[in-house]
């Protein structure tokens, strides 16, 4: 189902909303609708820059839905490009998305996890990202315990297909992985009575 944009009149087939932050969204539009929202994104509000974008289904009146609709804009950065159509002739595509998304911030450990495949094992890319992020070195065989504990601690939140208001995750899955300041200690104290094995 596609989605349309509050501004600009594009569509949508993805996003992420996240504690009303844009993290993720792909967007698709004629290329002068693309470039004027683009401006419109980096424009300061004084000068008609945006300070909300909603995504809201097809006959739908609202602008501004209340559970898809994103207040804050700041650090996003876009992947543009261009396909041809068979009714609607050349289109762009955008990704917009949040460099956290991208990129793991090593100093306090955290990283984002982000899927446009839904049925895709996203455990999977949490381990990876677990094994990342981590100062010491972890066996595969450890995966299913270590990701456990670290969910009991409220160290990975996952992210699946609803709207929230928490969070709107439409089209995507994702999560966010924090390891917490006692890793090793929590690894080494594992191992010692026996609940990991080499």
């Amino acid at each position: 189902m596609l989605y349309q944009t509050s501004s600009h009149d594009l569509f949508c087939d993805a996003f992420f909303i996240c504690n009303n932050r844009l993290m993720f969204a792909s967007l698709h539009g004629r290329d002068a609708g693309v470039l004027s929202f683009m401006a419109a994104l980096t424009a300061p509000p004084e000068q008609g820059g945006l300070t909300k974008l909603g995504f809201r289904q097809h006959g739908s009146d609202r602008l501004y839905p209340e559970l898809s609709t994103a207040a804050v804009l700041y650090g996003l950065s876009k992947r543009m490009t261009k396909y041809m159509t068979h009714n609607f002739g050349m289109l762009t595509h955008v990704f917009l998305y949040s460099n956290e998304i991208v990129e793991p911030n090593r100093d306090t450990k955290t990283a984002w996890v982000l899927q446009t495949d839904c049925a895709a094992d996203l455990d999977k890319a949490v381990w990876n990202c677990i094994d990342q992020l981590s100062d010491v070195p972890l066996l595969p065989h450890w995966q299913h315990r270590i990701a456990a504990l670290l969910e009991e601690q409220g160290c990975i939140r996952r992210f699946f297909p609803s709207l929230s208001t928490d969070a709107s995750v439409v089209g995507v899955q994702a999560a966010q992985v924090v390891i917490p300041e006692d890793f090793g200690e929590l690894i080494t104290g594992l191992l010692r009575n026996g609940s990991l094995r080499a």
